[in-house]
C-alpha cells in the first residue's frame, strides 16, 4: 500500500486499485507515517525512493 500511495495516487485511487475503502487507506496510512516517522506523502516518496 506505501507503494501504491508513494506513487502519487489519491486515497480515492488508491480504494479502487486495491479494492479497499477509503477509510481504510487512511487508517493504514497513518500507521505507515507513524511507523516510518513520515509526516506526508511527500516524504513518503522521498524515503521510498531514497531506500531504492
Amino acid at each position: 500500500m506505501a507503494t501504491t500511495i508513494a506513487n502519487r495516487l489519491s486515497n480515492r485511487e488508491a480504494t479502487q486499485r486495491l479494492f479497499l475503502s477509503v477509510k481504510t487507506i487512511e487508517f493504514h496510512l497513518g500507521n505507515i507515517f507513524r511507523k516510518l516517522g513520515v509526516r506526508n506523502r511527500t516524504e513518503l516518496a522521498a524515503r521510498r525512493a531514497h531506500s531504492g
